[in-house]
């Protein structure tokens, strides 16, 4: 597999490669001019900002306002478009410039030990206009870059099945991670990174602390991914529930199929510390504006009919309330932090909130009458026995019930 720094070198070769098309593709003629003097609006020239960001320590500048030629925009008057080749100049210049950074930080780290300083640049982090202080403090006061995870190394978690797997902080290497071909599992994964890869997993619940750049799911049927981040990128997948607290649009490619997201269902003790490490505010999510773009491949007999040409690549559908459910995650570590996260962060749109209390009400009542129930004690053992003949498959569905049934299971024994 790749390094982190070989895949950032590629995509950026990627962007060098195609950005006069793509320009291309944004701009206008000049009016009263020949066809070949382009100029770009504001508005179309935001449209890169899904491919490119700039950051500033924890903070998202809006592409338009790092971009000089739109930087000093009055927002009450739309501003004069610029020459499409002078966008194209100045985006080809931070590419190179990225580029040879990360050339130079490379070969010195092949010349010679790596620097405790010798942390991941973005492209957003080479450009004039971007000034980030790299041991800046977060919102807790620690640095990201003093994190024991951040590195230039990865974690690796691949081939789990059949099996659940928990990493703390202090198990993760690197400022990223990557889970390839897991299946009928349940993974957390409870700490602060910058990215995240799943790939080719399959019925399986995967759980991700804070993500502070980009998740990617890629080649995944049947799985559950919790996830906390800045953004995320879904492609080609089947089946499979998002549950998602991001601070930007979710955008799916490729041909996926029958996928739905939800806000976000989880907490553990250290999550707000790890948000606040990360740089994800918990106060943004964009979970329910998915963004679809791309066609389906006409030539694929196994997405639609042969003959079909141009179909458009197919959104996420919103999980239903009532099948939505928080999910509990056990605490199987003693070392707390000073302030616990006591419940999920990212507020519940309402029709949600409200489900959940139907569910409790509901809950309470069965609790209940379960107690009350009047039947000798060899009646009592057969319902116990009925419910644990069928708990496997009602914890992966309502995992946050686990301590409720625990208890019915007390009551009844």
């Amino acid at each position: 597999m790749p390094s982190q720094a070989d895949e950032e070198a590629h995509q950026l070769s990627y962007l060098q490669k195609h950005m006069a098309n793509l320009i291309a593709l944004l701009a206008d003629s000049a009016e009263g001019l020949d066809d070949e003097s382009l100029v770009i609006t504001m508005e179309r020239f935001e449209h890169l900002g899904f491919l490119i960001q700039f950051e500033k320590g924890c903070d998202v500048i809006p592409l338009r306002q790092a971009a000089p030629f739109f930087s000093n925009s009055d927002s009450d008057m739309p501003a004069a478009p610029v020459s499409a080749a002078q966008v194209h100049d100045w985006i080809s210049q931070i590419i190179n410039d990225s580029l040879e950074h990360n050339a130079e930080k490379a070969m010195a780290k092949e010349n010679g030990p790596s620097s405790a300083l010798d942390v991941d640049v973005t492209m957003a982090d080479a450009t004039p206009c971007h000034f980030r202080n790299q041991t800046s403090n977060s919102k807790t006061g620690i640095s990201m870059q003093s994190y024991p995870g951040n590195s230039r190394t990865q974690t690796f978690v691949e081939g789990i099945s059949k099996a659940s797997l928990v990493k703390q902080p202090c198990d993760i290497k690197g400022h990223s991670v990557k889970i390839l071909n897991c299946h009928d599992s349940v993974i957390y994964l409870l700490a602060p990174m910058k990215y995240a890869i799943v790939n080719g997993c399959s019925d399986a619940t995967l759980v991700l602390g804070a993500i502070g750049k980009d998740v990617r799911v890629e080649h995944c049927e049947r799985v559950q991914l919790i996830a906390a981040a800045k953004r995320i990128c879904i492609a080609n997948c089947r089946e499979c529930i998002f549950y998602l607290g991001v601070n930007q649009r979710p955008l799916f490619l490729g041909d996926n199929h029958k996928l739905q997201v939800a806000p976000f269902n989880t907490y553990y003790p250290q999550l707000e510390e790890h948000l606040a490490y990360a740089g994800v505010d918990a106060a943004i999510n964009k979970w329910d504006e998915p963004v679809v773009l791309g066609m389906v491949d006409p030539h694929d007999s196994l997405s639609h009919p042969a003959g079909v040409s141009d179909v458009q690549a197919e959104s996420a559908a919103y999980l239903d309330p009532e099948q939505f459910t928080n999910f509990w995650i056990p605490n199987w570590f003693g070392d707390l932090p000073s302030h616990l996260t006591r419940c999920n962060p990212f507020p519940l749109p309402e029709i949600y909130m409200a489900s959940q209390r139907n569910k409790v009400l509901l809950l309470a009542d069965i609790q209940k009458a379960l107690r009350d129930l009047q039947i000798d004690e060899d009646r009592r053992r057969e319902l116990a026995s009925a419910l644990h003949t069928h708990f496997k498959d009602w914890l992966y569905g309502n995992v946050s019930l686990f301590s409720t049934l625990a208890h019915i299971c007390k009551i009844l024994l």
